[in-house]
């Protein structure tokens, strides 16, 4: 299957991650992300999904979208503010 799209791109790894092997995850974070980064945001979510439990759907998908954000801005790929008109 040809990936098109970021969209089908992350769906794609979305249902790999669904059938993977919790060992297999564990390896994927500690070679890719870190064990002080994967920490980090942890603690990050967990503070921000305690902040306001009622709103726990909104808060996980906000997490997703600053997760996805950070791999962009790391690759360099945010783009400069653009000034008032």
């Amino acid at each position: 299957m040809e990936i098109s799209s970021k969209n089908e791109l992350a769906l794609g790894f979305l249902e790999e991650l669904g059938r993977m092997k919790p060992e297999r995850l564990r390896q994927i974070i500690e070679n890719a992300v870190g064990e002080k980064l994967a920490a980090t945001l942890f603690e990050y979510a967990r503070k921000v999904i305690q902040a306001d439990p009622s709103k726990i759907m909104e808060n996980a998908s906000s997490l997703l979208l600053l997760g996805y954000l950070i791999k962009v801005h790391e690759e360099g790929g945010i783009p400069p503010e653009n000034p008032p008109a």
